[in-house]
Order: structure tokens, then sequence, then C-alpha cells
């Protein structure tokens, strides 16, 4: 950085600092809690420039604590109110506290929440996913890690074959066994490193190399739109993968936790019109509860109770079964809010994510072409009601100095636009976007 921008930033930390002083005390008042936010962004073996600059902000690292949300707002420790686009990571598709969800938790807490025997929704709840997206099957979990790690050991069941394909970019949680493809992803053994074959998104080479390891694959891993990545058509790319694996006897996974009832209500298997042998959810459907769902084919299923069976008779389960246990699958709470989300969703139908998909394209558009006449080194991907801005650098202080204009997103800048968000939010939003980068171009940044 030159005299300027060092003088500017100076002067910005000083100013965000006392405008959110009571979250930087708590982040130093949490030495006890070990937490991998507080350093987000920085890893030894970045190039130096970016390690040089983290270090010359890094004032600035630490999260707003939030105290209260409702709609589209969030409030922070200094009473600080903000217009929510992070909308925590993507869970929250109708907002923050939303009648609907309020009720179901409400009925549920004041019945009490009976742990060990089965949740009276459970049931139900399998049954509505099952309608919505078409697949045989459902269990549930607690997390979309979970589900991805156990959507992996059902392929690996069904098929005989422990090695699994998927694609640099993607994100699946933090199972050992799909981090190989991450060089900063310390602690694994040799195994789980080579776990996994890693291929380029998109690439016909992939599908070559896919081919070539077909006789050790026991599943290919895929998220159908990257979200680190929005910038990648999936549409021709997964027809293929989805006719190449289903020839080669691989288990062809989606991980839909981001997309799954955002882009479409039946998920990106009815997004796209490919169906897969599993897949797996989270985020929208637990309304805001921990939940995961691994979802597909009854062949594979079925590894996980022995697949269906008769009282009468001398029926019995008829498949070894995998190890699937968990103290928190299947909550009564977590299953009380699924199951007002798989009803609310089934209300509204598709209409409710089409014109959400269009709002944000609609929305975007208008503010990429700004960018672009205004010749800012910045741009928009987008997918479906999510997108995210793709900068240099530098251009990571758009976080915060949102921030100071009442817009909320996470260091991720991963955005995400909900039923919640008015019009008017939508133009809030694009005018601090605005405002932002010009004053961080005046200050020398993302000329």
């Amino acid at each position: 950085m030159n005299a300027a921008q060092k003088k500017y930033l100076e002067q910005f930390i000083d100013t965000y600092v006392d405008r959110t002083r009571a979250s930087r005390l708590r982040r130093e008042q949490s030495v006890a809690m070990s937490d991998p936010r507080s350093s987000s962004g920085f890893a030894s073996g970045s190039a130096p420039e970016v390690r040089d600059f983290w270090l010359a902000s890094k004032a600035l690292r630490y999260s707003l604590v939030g105290v209260r949300a409702d709609g589209a707002r969030v409030w922070d420790l200094d009473g600080n109110e903000y217009i929510d686009f992070g909308f925590g990571f993507g869970v929250h598709f109708f907002g923050h506290r939303p009648r609907f969800l309020l009720d179901a938790m409400s009925m549920r807490l004041v019945r009490g929440a009976p742990m060990g025997l089965q949740s009276e929704d459970a049931a139900e709840n399998a049954a509505g996913i099952s309608a919505l997206t078409g697949d045989e099957r459902i269990a549930f979990c607690n997390s979309g890690t979970e589900a991805v790690m156990i959507a992996v050991r059902l392929a690996r069941a069904a098929t005989g074959r422990m090695k699994i394909a998927l694609f640099a970019g993607s994100y699946h949680g933090s199972y050992d066994d799909v981090l190989g493809g991450i060089p900063s992803a310390l602690g694994l053994g040799a195994g789980h490193r080579g776990a996994a074959l890693v291929l380029k998104y998109g690439d016909p080479e992939s599908l070559r190399a896919i081919e070539e390891h077909a006789y050790e694959l026991g599943a290919v891993l895929v998220e159908p739109v990257q979200s680190r990545n929005l910038e990648v058509p999936p549409h021709g790319f997964l027809r293929e993968l989805r006719a190449l694996t289903a020839a080669r006897g691989i288990a062809l996974i989606f991980d839909d936790v981001m997309l799954g009832f955002r882009v479409h209500q039946g998920g990106s298997q009815a997004y796209f019109g490919i169906h897969a042998d599993l897949a797996t959810y989270g985020k929208v459907i637990g309304g805001g509860m921990p939940m995961g769902v691994v979802a597909g084919k009854a062949e594979y299923l079925n590894f996980i109770d022995g697949g269906p069976w008769r009282f009468e008779g001398n029926d019995y389960p008829k498949v070894d079964k995998i190890w699937f246990a968990g103290t928190f699958n299947k909550n009564p709470l977590t299953m009380a809010t699924a199951k007002a989300m798989i009803g609310r969703l089934r209300f509204e139908g598709n209409a409710l994510q089409e014109g959400l998909n269009r709002r944000t394209s609609t929305f975007t558009e208008r503010l990429g072409a700004w960018l672009e006449r205004e010749s800012f080194p910045v741009r928009i991907a987008r997918y479906g009601s999510m997108f995210r801005f793709i900068l240099p650098p530098h251009g990571a202080l758009l976080v915060q100095h949102l921030h100071m204009r009442g817009i909320y997103t996470w260091e991720g800048m991963l955005f995400f636009v909900s039923p919640a968000h008015s019009e008017a939010d939508l133009q809030l939003f694009e005018d601090a976007v605005k405002d932002s980068l010009l004053t961080m171009r005046r200050a020398g940044y993302l000329v």
C-alpha cells in the first residue's frame, strides 16, 4: 500500500472500531473460545502482498456480535441496525422470526421436546421432502457436513468402491474425506488425502478422468452450482456427468445444502431436470435450526435401516446396514420447524423461488452495469437468489464499509436475497455498495 492508502486505512479503522466497539471488546475477551472466523482470510502460505494487507487491516478482523433479529434486520451489541444480506450463511430463507416458524417452535416448546422417542413430525417431514424433491427415501441428521459424510458412506456401501471424485472449488463442509483438495487442510492423514480424486469442474478432461478411474470410484460428489464460483455454467456438464456415472455404476451425489429449496422448491435436481442417486440438504429446510438431510434412491438409503419390511410373516431387513446414529437426529424442535418450512414451501409453490430469482437477477444486473460503467475491478456472480462480489484482495474492505452503511454481510461475501427484503432494502444495498466503492476509490483502492 502507498502512503495515502495507509493513512486512509488507519482513519477508517478508528471510525469502524468506534462504531462497533462492543463487538471488538467481546473478541478481546474471548480467548477461551477457539473460533476460526477470528482469523478469517489469514494463511501462512498466502502471497506476501495478501499477508501484508491482512496484517495492516487486522484491527478490523472481528465478527459483529448479534443480539436481535427481525425480518430483514439484525442488531449488534452496540445497538447498530443492519439490513441482513448474510442471513445465517443462507439459512433464513424467509428472513428472521417469520410468524409461522415462531408459532411452530412455541407450540413444540410448550408441549416439550421428548428426546429418544420418535419425533411425531419425522415421518410427515420425510414424505413432504420426498414430495418436493422426488427423492424416494429420506434420513435426517444435524448439519450439511454430516449429510455429506453419510451420503459418501452410503455410496461406498452400495458400490463396494471406496474412492470418490469431487471438484476443486466446491464446498462440502468439514468431513475429512472431502478436504483433500484444500491445501491448508492440516490434520488429515494420508488415507484421507488420497480418498478423493480432485478434478476441475466443467472440464471435459474431468469426465475422461472419471471414466479412467471408474473401476475404483464409488461416488462423484458435486455442488451443482459451486457457491464459491457462481460463474461456471453447469447445465451441460451435469447432464454428461449423470450419463457417465449411470453407465459406470458410480453414485452421483448432489450436494444441495446451499441451493436446495432456494433455487427451486425441488432443489437442483428439479431445477436442472437431472436426478442424482443421492442428494444432501440443509440450511433452508431447517428453518434456522441445525438440520441435515440425506435423500435419494431407495437402493442407497436402504443401507441405513435395512430396507422396508412388514410385521406380518417372516419378513425382515434384507440389506446390511452402515453405522448411522446421532443423539440429536430428528430433534423434536428441529422437526417442528422443518414441518412448518415444508408446509410453507408447498403452499407457496415454486412461483416463490422463481420470483425471488427474477428479483435478484434484475437487481444484480443493474448494479453490475454500474460497476462496468464506472470501470471498477469488481464484478458480480449470481445464481438464483444468491450472489457474490469478485474483487481484488484490497476489496475485502468492502465488508466493513457496508457495515458502516447499515448493510450486514460476512467476510465470505456471499449474499442472499429473501422474501423479507423489500425493494427499498435492495435499493439501500445498491446505494451502500456504490458509496462504499466510490469512497474506497477516492482513498486509492480499487482504481
